[in-house]
């Protein structure tokens, strides 16, 4: 690529989707001194970050909080002007359950409480505790399951590890491969010898300005808004890229739309769409890249909301909320008590309950009716919450194909895709098939794709 004396134009680098990790490389692109332009397929900016108002109600569809070790986020946010606009979560969403014998279980909040919980039974909490004294082993693409069948036992892998993962990802712990879904799981095992001993020590370390699990005041939504608005006419919207090329030593774009044989030109790319569509854009250029692509899968989520009068209820919502391991046949995910986290998300006297469906675990909901799904997701609340929850509000909507599966062998699956694509320096990729499912990795996948490019264009030579 080409050198950029101080006193010529700026490197242009075009990032294509506007999701948390595009907004994120765009902004780091930016401030690193690149001329950004940020393209958009759909009329929104965000992704699967979703935020809707309806009367005094706040809905989150997408990811619904975030943890105070957001860092990546948590500097997103001062950049645009939000850290004063973030709201910690009450001090209940401490208090997490399980669905377990037809009863919601509580889940330990500190090893003191351990004694109390019947989450596993007395014999499966002693092996858990064992963890400490296991040593260190595992094989590469170790999943989920069989990570914590070694280190915790077979209860906590069928019980724990299970709800971990659908609660997450939706996914199954059997499938999903340990070093993709929860890298630092296994970092903590090489560290020190102990996941136990790892998380302890994560505690320890020096907190940044939220105390807890923590969203916006508008909802998470208001962050790409404010990113999207920082980049003003840098960020196009209804503007898909259906083509790109290598061009003269720079690329060429292509825009679908009204004007399809519209063409860009820039110095660099960063890909932060979806597995799907970066397969299309790469497959006249690499077919292995392609291929890999395609070959990550997907799980689909269905999203209902609830509004009701929990004093009703004979169990009152009181912490994060609770999980369903699949060996009980409740038919959700999950539920997150959202009021209880954020009660300004409700009217005065009401409570809301965010449930989420199918999966990996139940692929064939995303196709039921929404009176059928509406039913079930009523039907669970009233099974674990009490016979006269009586739903004032219902809302719905489907998330298809939205959250990446990071199967076995995942990780060696990213690692070729890279490796195939440094036949074209100044072109990367993030986002959450390749760095992480949570909403801080995809920022900092977006951030690290920027300061790849942006370096590549600046210090080295060559042609993509």
């Amino acid at each position: 690529m080409r050198n950029l004396p101080s006193d010529e134009e700026p490197a242009k680098i075009a990032v294509i989707g506007a999701g948390i990790s595009g907004l994120s490389a765009a902004i780091h692109a930016r401030e690193l001194g690149a001329d950004v332009h940020l393209f958009e397929a759909s009329p929104r900016v965000g992704g699967w970050i979703r935020t809707s108002r309806s009367d005094s109600w706040t809905l989150e569809w997408g990811p619904n909080s975030i943890l105070p070790s957001s860092h990546c986020l948590i500097d997103l946010a001062r950049r645009v002007g939000l850290e004063s606009q973030w709201q910690n979560a009450d001090r209940c969403a401490r208090k997490r359950f399980i669905w377990k014998d037809g009863a919601l279980r509580a889940l330990p909040t500190s090893p003191l409480t351990i004694p109390f919980s019947r989450a596993l039974s007395p014999a499966g909490w002693c092996r858990f505790l064992m963890e400490p004294w296991i040593g260190r082993g595992g094989c590469e693409e170790e999943s989920v399951s069989t990570f914590f069948r070694r280190r915790f036992g077979s209860e906590a892998a069928r019980v724990l590890a299970d709800v971990m993962v659908s609660g997450v990802s939706g996914g199954r712990a059997e499938w999903l491969e340990i070093d993709s879904f929860q890298p630092k799981l296994r970092q903590w095992e090489k560290q020190y010898g102990s996941v136990i001993s790892g998380l302890l020590r994560s505690r320890l370390a020096p907190s940044g300005p939220l105390r807890r699990t923590a969203t916006l005041v508008e909802g998470l939504e208001q962050l790409p808004h404010a990113l999207a608005a920082e980049l003003a006419d840098r960020c196009h919207l209804e503007s898909p890229i259906v083509a790109m090329e290598p061009h003269n030593g720079r690329w060429r774009l292509q825009q679908g739309g009204a004007y399809f044989s519209d063409t860009v030109d820039v110095d660099g790319v960063i890909l932060a769409i979806p597995a799907t569509p970066a397969a299309t854009l790469l497959q006249p250029l690499s077919s292995r890249a392609g291929e890999i692509l395609q070959s990550i899968p997907y799980a689909s989520l269905t999203v209902v909301q609830i509004g009701y009068d929990a004093s009703k209820c004979r169990i009152r919502p009181e912490g994060f909320g609770f999980l369903v391991p699949s060996s009980e046949s409740l038919g959700i995910l999950g539920t997150i008590w959202s009021s209880s986290l954020f009660p300004s998300r409700c009217p005065a006297g009401e409570s809301l309950a965010t449930v989420f469906m199918g999966g990996s675990r139940h692929p064939d909901q995303i196709d039921e009716s929404d009176t059928m799904l509406q039913d079930r997701a009523i039907g669970a609340l009233r099974t674990a919450q009490g016979i006269d929850l009586d739903p004032h509000m219902v809302q719905l909507r489907r998330a298809p194909r939205s959250i990446p599966q990071p199967y076995r062998g995942h990780r060696r699956k990213v690692a070729a895709l890279r490796d195939e694509l440094r036949r074209w320096p100044a072109l990367a990729m993030a986002g959450s098939h390749l760095d992480g499912l949570s909403l801080e990795s995809c920022a900092r996948s977006g951030r690290d794709a920027a300061h790849q490019v942006y370096s590549i264009l600046n210090c080295e030579e060559g042609s993509p």
